[in-house]
């Protein structure tokens, strides 16, 4: 018993300095008849569960692992979470444990449940409203600087999603979306309305300009893991935010602008260029930005319209484009109720109504992402915008279409948007039915969209990072100088 209160505690200090969750007999090989998990609670004698790693970034993988089971024996994993507003969602998969009764995420494949094959971050991506709530809500990180916590249960047999029952083992994953350092800088300078996310340390850093859609208000995950990854990323409000316009009606082009100074003023970044990313809606600002403002090196346009979408953009003063108009007579609701419309036919390299990028100087370059599940349509703007600028001898650009994947491509393991609920529909043509909004469906499929969110997040980081910081004549005397 001396042995066994002794081994407890020399156990308990290693777990303390563990980072990642790890069976205890990868720590003690000699203790065969202990089986818990650093992280997890074991609710079953002889069962554990294990995430590697447990805490980290949003962006890095994790893997589950589960073993001390039944051999050959249906389980269920199941993730859950709850929001800021108290708003939980779920996902579960079905697998069947080895001859050993362990289950590695990794190489098992799942056999229903919220996805099915072998998909490790499967959990994650098909995270969704539980059962009991509203299917439209997003799920999204309000506050960048809490963490996500998730919670992972294995269960006995193969149950329903949101079911509780019958729990062997239980952990809780940690995933942040601010690296150890970031800053948040609340902004309101001038018009300017939004939050800066800027690296540790001085700088200078790269800088970045990050826009949402016609959701509205503001969201800042995306810039504060650009920040994480060595940004400073401005995330921007466009609308309905503060003391902003409560519709995008009425674009003014100086508002950004504007931005881009203040974000090029900053002691931290570098001053002579940055980059915007955007998706959906502001896709027509940031093409509008890298065209009118020569500071605007590097855009990322994702799920984006290369023409002006429900607007009036105005320049110094001047009427600068007028955007398209879709009645919303022409949306079809699925059987969820969440409307969409096939705009294909509008993306034309002939159309007046395109930005013209193709006036952007050789400097600037631009990353287009769309992908080919997206039920409005845009992929069919890969096309139009590739011709429109080739035609004009511009090779200043890269674009990629990614299979199985919607409109709506989130950082990696992000969750896949089926369908949210938009407040603000830009558009003359009023139903009493959408006055207040309506669901709006986005499309894609689990594995694609995961895949889709882990690539174009290396692709984006690395076109941003060469063409903002690595091209930019400032950097690189700045380097010199510090080598000399």
């Amino acid at each position: 018993m001396t042995r066994i209160c002794a081994l407890t505690r020399v156990l308990k200090d290693k777990l303390r300095t563990l980072k990642v969750c790890t069976p205890v007999q990868s720590i003690f090989p000699q203790i065969r008849s202990l089986s818990v998990t650093p992280g997890a609670r074991d609710t079953n004698q002889g069962s554990w569960l294990s995430a590697t790693p447990r805490v980290c970034l949003h962006d890095v993988p994790t893997i589950l692992r589960a073993g001390g089971l039944k051999p050959n024996t249906p389980v269920t994993l199941t993730a859950d979470l709850t929001d800021e507003n108290g708003k939980q969602f779920c996902s579960h998969a079905h697998y069947v444990t080895d001859v050993e009764g362990k289950l590695d995420v990794s190489v098992a494949e799942a056999v229903g449940g919220s996805y099915n094959g072998v998909f490790p971050a499967g959990l994650l991506t098909t995270l969704s409203p539980a059962p009991h709530e509203l299917p439209t809500l997003r799920l999204y990180r309000r506050n960048p600087e809490l963490p996500w916590k998730i919670l992972i249960r294995v269960l006995d047999g193969h149950q329903p999603r949101g079911a509780q029952q019958e729990t062997l083992s239980e952990l809780e994953l940690e995933r942040r979306l601010m690296g150890p350092g970031v800053r948040r800088v609340q902004v309101r300078e001038g018009r300017i309305r939004g939050a800066l996310y800027l690296p540790p340390g001085p700088g200078p850093f790269p800088g970045i300009v990050d826009m949402f859609g016609s959701v509205g208000g503001i969201m800042e995950f995306r810039s504060a893991m650009l920040a994480s990854r060595g940004f400073a990323s401005l995330a921007l409000a466009i609308f309905n935010y503060d003391d902003l316009p409560k519709t995008t009606a009425r674009i003014e082009l100086d508002y950004f602008e504007e931005a881009v100074e203040y974000l090029l003023s900053r002691p931290e970044v570098i001053p002579d260029r940055c980059g915007a990313v955007a998706i959906s809606k502001s896709g027509d600002i940031v093409f509008s930005m890298g065209t009118a403002f020569p500071a605007v090196k590097a855009v990322v346009g994702i799920s984006s319209c290369t023409m002006v979408f429900h607007s009036k953009f105005f320049y110094k003063g001047k009427f600068y484009g007028k955007g398209v108009e879709v009645p919303l007579a022409l949306m079809e609701a699925d059987e969820t109720g969440a409307v969409s419309t096939d705009l294909t036919y509008l993306f034309d390299p002939d159309n007046p109504l395109m930005i013209p990028v193709e006036r952007a100087d050789d400097e600037t370059h631009f990353l287009v992402a769309v992908g080919d599940d997206d039920p409005w349509g845009f992929r069919a703007s890969i096309p139009a915008f590739r011709e429109r600028m080739l035609r004009n001898n511009r090779r200043n650009f890269e674009t990629v279409l990614y299979p199985g994947t919607g409109h709506i491509i989130e950082p990696p393991y992000g969750p896949l948007i089926h369908s949210s609920f938009q407040r603000h529909l830009p558009s003359k043509v009023r139903h009493e039915v959408y006055d207040k909004g309506v669901a709006m469906k986005w499309g894609g499929k689990p594995k694609p969209t995961c895949d889709a969110q882990v690539d174009l997040w290396r692709r984006m980081r690395a076109f941003l990072m060469q063409h903002v910081r690595d091209e930019s004549h400032w950097y690189q005397e700045y380097l010199q100088e510090r080598r000399g």
